[in-house]
């Protein structure tokens, strides 16, 4: 086997988890490509049923045949003790040495520090009067003091550097010591993954072969997010798209093609299975595809070798905790025709010497699994089938119906394929049915009643359906000539003897493996613990009806450190176009919005985008899912060069022949003033009072006046429609203001009152 390197290409991260792909060449020896390969320092939490492998280059038919996951053990290098305590020794020394010169500098700046110029002391006569001072003495001296307190100070600044870098020095020389002890070795052994590839036989080959393995890992997610670009005159700009990615795989992705997927990767991909229904006799299931026989006359081939070697004792196998079954006779071998044979055992008048074998020595029976496969074998052989039961003593013989059914069990059993490949039936089934949904008490009525005979029975089922499990050929194994009843025929393994722990008996080093695998696990969930930027929505959530890649430009780096990293994707191309909107019953103000068209042939999932004018960071904005060819609205926030202001005016008259009603006239004036140096559209909304349905006989509003028109609001996808709204779209010039005004009428009966007030501005 040989250990070819492999390196980390491509990664697609998925809603929750990711699909690594790795690249390793294989090297031709003496023109020869090996059969089998390991590919090593693969991550801890590799899904074991991800595992694909195929060939990129190589030779023609080369194939791969087989690939298996095992663990795989890494050992640090050995430690070399003499010269790492000779590296401690001069660490040490070199500290001792520097901590001694920086006391002495320390000294020396004290010192220093101390001098100060001094006078000579007055006589006691002398009178106090000023005397002269040496002021170019005085100044020398502080000359002197400052030059030789800066060249200390920096060379006190670059002893405690190296102090410092000397104490580090002796405490990494200290853990690698201790490190190099065989105690310590083993707990420092980190665990991993590996897969072992085999490969078609080809001939000659002179080239190296070029594999490409996929596995998919847990404990990595990403959200979307986007850049909005936009000058300051709003008039166009770019949009990137770019993905938020935190990972704690195990393995830094460097370098790596990333491609993005909204898919779950735990989804089925099954083709679904219809199943037909139909009126009339029942028929056997069809066999499932991917079943084989096991071919006939297996047990033929172990003759030799039973003859040449006793068979062994099987091996215990781990048993769960079972209804004690009911014991088993044994008996001498039988030709072929024991089937036959058992068939006249069952009756009544039975011969003496085919009654009397229920005097041989009874022994206990292995768990139900075990008494099958046996008895399979026998069947296959040509030996003989386990005898009937002997009647207890004094009892009646068995009833013909019940030996029927027994009888119609084994032959069923022993035309088909072993009873250790098929599901375990219960006891109270086998002892209630045939096998095949057939009550005991209705098999004699499968071939009368009804008006039909005999030659109108329908054909019983021939064959048995084999187990979920034995169609998984990845987790079956071979059992050994050590098993009798199963040798040479597929089984699933058992728990207990995984091939990749078997793979770990190689392995002198003590490591607990559930722990070290349960440990990732939990580090690879805490990335869904992990608080995701503002705004943003995981994938799922904005495409719950459809899937989509995306596939980022440039190569990317994503270490595994579980802190969220943001990759740049692609630049979108969509359609900008700003408005201005004012809502002047609400707030006499105006605000930014663009509107953003995806002209893209995919899907913009939802998520945060970042806008930017000009140079200037403006907000954060979030964004909603746009399918291709959808626009949506994005706010940027109060414009202050625009102008509003809104003035009202309500008058209330009776009206009606006989003064019956009253007329409630509302006039609003909104006044709008461009301040800026562009050419702007505003959207002016206004509501209109709505009538609600029970009321439209009392209530009528009509609209008199409005100047210049306006019309009834085109809402955009998302948007929520207000009953009784009306727009304006105004576009002023730099410096131009401009009067909207609008007036309507309310009628209502003068014996009534609108709620909260007839004023309504």
């Amino acid at each position: 086997m040989v250990v070819v390197p492999s390196t980390l290409d491509a990664v697609t991260v998925h809603a929750e988890g990711a699909l690594c792909t790795r690249l390793a060449a294989v090297p031709s020896n003496n023109g020869r490509l090996p059969n089998q390969v390991r590919i090593e320092s693969l991550p801890l939490g590799l899904r074991t049923g991800s595992l694909r492998a195929a060939v990129l280059k190589g030779p023609q038919g080369l194939r791969v045949r087989d690939i298996r996951p095992v663990y795989d053990v890494r050992l640090p290098p050995e430690t070399d003790l003499p010269a790492e305590q000779r590296a401690l020794e001069e660490a040490r020394e070199r500290l001792n040495t520097v901590s001694s010169e920086l006391v002495r500098v320390r000294q020396e700046v004290a010192t220093l520090q101390k001098l100060k110029p001094s006078f000579p002391p007055r006589k006691k006569d002398e009178p106090h009067e000023p005397r002269e001072s040496a002021l170019t003495a005085i100044l020398s001296l502080a000359g002197f003091l400052d030059s030789e307190l800066a060249s200390l100070n920096a060379r006190q600044l670059e002893l405690e550097r190296q102090q410092r870098d000397a104490t580090e020095e002796v405490e990494l020389r200290q853990r690698r010591l201790e490190e190099g002890s065989s105690a310590v070795r083993g707990q420092r052994a980190q665990l991993y993954r590996a897969a072992i590839i085999t490969l078609s036989e080809v001939g000659p080959a002179d080239e190296a072969a070029q594999l490409a393995l996929e596995y998919a890992v847990y404990g990595a997610r990403w959200v979307p997010g986007y850049d909005l670009r936009m000058p300051q005159t709003l008039d166009g700009g770019t949009l990137r798209m770019r993905a938020s990615i935190i990972q704690r795989t195990g393995e830094d992705w460097s370098n790596v093609r990333l491609a993005l997927s909204t898919a779950n990767l735990e989804r089925r991909a099954d083709v679904p299975e219809l199943k037909a229904l139909r009126i009339g006799r029942r028929q056997p299931p069809p066999a499932r595809s991917g079943w084989r026989e096991p071919p006939p006359g297996l047990d033929e081939l172990f003759v030799g070798y039973d003859t040449a070697r006793p068979l062994m004792p099987p091996r215990p196998e781990p048993r769960l905790e079972r209804r004690a079954p009911e014991p088993v006779y044994a008996e001498a071998p039988m030709p072929q025709g024991a089937v036959l044979m058992e068939e006249a055992a069952a009756s009544p008048s039975l011969p003496k010497p085919m009654r009397a074998s229920h005097a041989m020595p009874s022994v206990s029976a292995p768990p139900p699994m075990q008494v099958a496969g046996a008895a399979t074998g026998s069947f296959r052989a040509g030996g003989p089938p386990p005898p009937p039961r002997a009647p207890a003593p004094g009892g009646a013989p068995a009833a013909p119906k019940k030996a029927s059914s027994s009888l119609m069990k084994r032959r069923v059993v022993a035309d088909e394929a072993p009873m250790e490949m098929m599901k375990e039936a219960a006891p109270e089934e086998l002892e209630d049915t045939d096998g095949y949904g057939y009550a005991s008490q209705d098999l004699d009525t499968l071939g009368g009643g009804g008006g039909g005979g005999p030659a109108d029975t329908p054909a019983r089922p021939t064959g048995l359906e084999p187990a979920v499990d034995l169609l998984d050929y990845g987790s079956l194994e071979l059992a050994g000539v050590e098993q009798p009843g199963q040798r040479g025929r597929l089984q699933p393994q058992s728990e207990d003897k995984s091939r990749e722990l078997l793979m770990l008996l190689g392995v002198h080093v003590r490591v607990d493996v559930f722990t070290l695998v349960a440990l990732y696990e939990q580090t690879a969930a805490s990335v869904h613990h992990a608080a995701p930027p503002a705004w943003s929505v995981p994938p799922r959530q904005s495409t719950p009806h459809f899937d989509y890649r995306f596939d980022v430009e440039t190569r990317a780096d994503v270490p595994s450190d579980g802190v969220w990293h943001t990759v740049p994707v692609f630049s979108a191309p969509v359609g900008l176009s700003a408005e201005y909107i004012c809502v002047p019953s609400m707030e006499p103000r105006a605000f930014r919005t663009v509107k953003v068209e995806n002209r893209t042939p995919h899907a913009l999932l939802a998520g945060p985008v970042d806008i930017t004018l000009g140079d200037e960071f403006l907000m954060t904005s979030p964004l909603p899912t746009l399918s291709p060819g959808a626009t949506q609205r994005l706010g940027l926030g109060v414009e202050e060069s625009i102008k509003v202001s809104r003035n009202t005016r309500f008058d209330e008259a009776s009206g009606g022949v006989f003064g019956g009603s009253n007329m409630l006239t509302h006039h609003v004036r909104v006044e709008l003033a461009n301040r800026t140096s562009q050419r702007v559209t505003v959207e002016v909304l206004e509501r209109v009072p709505a009538v609600p349905s029970a009321s439209e006989k009392d209530i009528k509003v009509d609209e008199a006046e409005v100047r210049p028109a306006w019309s009834k609001r085109a809402l955009l996808p998302g948007e929520t429609p207000v009953e009784g709204e009306r727009a304006w779209k105004v576009t002023l010039q730099p410096g131009e203001a401009q009067t909207l005004n609008a007036t309507w009428a309310v009628r209502i009966p003068s014996s009534k009152m609108l709620v909260g007030g007839n004023r309504r501005t």
